[in-house]
């Protein structure tokens, strides 16, 4: 079993953010070489079949078997931005149909996110979503962002990675439901003050080893602007955990914050400081001390984008228990010529020094590395072909299941607005 629970851990990776928790304030000379943006609303829905071949599609350690399969999806995208507003609403639902006797595999995500300057001082914005996964197929898609105005601190990734995430996802079945609120409050001409919370809730089913867990975060910063380049501040983040069982996680971390243009397509954003935890499992309390850090260094190119970020974590919930984890990630997004686009992502994850919650889990650290790239050209006005290409593997200390690698054909035809 602690094999299965070092594969189900590694899943988390795939949504690692630049920051480790709420996004700090920042403000918007930090962001003041990004390509300016059309006004106005762009709504698409995108309908694709594809067909292809997995390795290792369930991450078996016992009997893995390759299989061909089949897969339907649909992602639908809104987009509306005005002077003062940006509103994004997103959409997918796809289903996966295996050969070799596998059960088939579902995935549904919706998103919401607005930003609203309110006046000249105040700004104020929010996200939801809502989401299920079987076997964690999220992980092998790649999906290019909806290039949009963000809310202060906010790194824009070029690819659209589902929120939250949950190491159990790669075996089991996942729900996620998950909303945040923050503002930012101008101070003086370069002082401002932001703060935001919300909650993340998570579900893994599969067999008898059920967990669910909330987790709130909250984020008080202070920032002051340098510069027309760079911006210093600090940040008091805490998140406070409970599992559906005697567990209570607590960590307060205080930071230093610092935003920075490094040219006039790089940006720098990073925080560093230390944690302090605290667990209780109801029969005893650990109190932990660590370095807390994360770090973006994003760049915003007229044919291209390109963000790699990395993060250390004290007490990172997980559906096995809260435990150390260290990040890194890669996304990258480019558009060849009019017709060619390249997108793909890479991650690594390590675990650590859990705390469980379930007798039935049992691991001391897990690795997880993951890849996925996706190629399309269009071939119509409204058809695209393409390819995508795909990878996972997990190591542990024990037998590791075997790498499911994968590669699929498919066919795409975009309804409503071409970008």
């Amino acid at each position: 079993m602690g094999a299965l629970v070092a594969v189900a851990l590694a899943a988390q990776a795939t949504t690692a953010q630049p920051s480790a928790g709420p996004p700090s304030s920042a403000p918007l000379a930090a962001t003041a070489s990004a390509e300016p943006v059309s006004r106005g609303t762009t709504t698409y829905v995108d309908l694709e079949g594809g067909a292809g071949y997995s390795t290792n599609p369930s991450l078996s350690i016992v009997n893995p078997k390759g299989a061909a399969f089949g897969r339907l999806s649909a992602r639908a995208v809104h987009t509306r931005i005005s002077d003062r507003t940006t509103t994004v609403l997103t959409g997918f639902v796809q289903g996966q149909f295996y050969s070799n006797g596998q059960n088939s595999q579902k995935t549904v995500n919706l998103s919401a996110s607005h930003d609203a300057r309110v006046n000249e001082k105040l700004r104020v914005f929010g996200d939801a979503s809502l989401g299920y996964d079987e076997g964690g197929q999220f992980d092998n898609r790649v999906f290019s962002a909806p290039v949009v105005p963000l809310p202060p601190g906010v790194i824009q990734p070029p690819i659209f990675v589902v929120p939250g995430g949950d190491f159990f996802s790669v075996t089991a079945k996942t729900y996620h439901a998950s909303a945040h609120a923050g503002g930012q409050l101008s101070l003086s001409a370069r002082d401002y003050l932001s703060a935001s919370s919300g909650f993340d809730h998570f579900v893994t089913k599969n067999g008898g080893l059920d967990t669910r867990y909330t987790t709130i975060p909250v984020s008080l910063g202070w920032d002051r602007q340098l510069s027309t380049r760079t911006t210093v501040g600090a940040r008091l983040s805490g998140s406070f955990t409970n599992y559906d069982g005697p567990v209570n996680v607590r960590t307060i971390s205080p930071q230093f914050t610092i935003q920075t243009l490094l040219s006039e397509r790089l940006s720098l954003n990073g925080a560093v400081g230390i944690a302090f935890s605290r667990t209780d499992d109801g029969i005893t309390t650990r109190r932990s001390t660590g370095p807390s850090a994360n770090v973006a260094l994003c760049w915003r190119g007229e044919n291209d984008n390109m963000c790699a970020h990395a993060a250390i974590d004290q007490q990172t919930a997980t559906a096995a228990g809260p435990a150390r984890s260290v990040s890194f990630g890669v996304d990258y997004s480019r558009r060849l010529d009019a017709n060619q686009t390249l997108a793909f992502s890479l991650s690594a994850s390590r675990y650590s020094n859990p705390t469980l919650v379930n007798t039935g889990f049992s691991f001391n650290r897990a690795t997880y590395l993951r890849a996925a790239a996706d190629y399309s050209r269009r071939i119509g006005n409204r058809l695209f072909a393409g390819v995508s290409l795909s990878a996972r593997r997990v190591g542990q200390s024990g037998p590791d299941p075997k790498s499911d690698v994968s590669g699929s054909l498919f066919l795409r035809y975009r309804l409503g607005d071409i970008r």
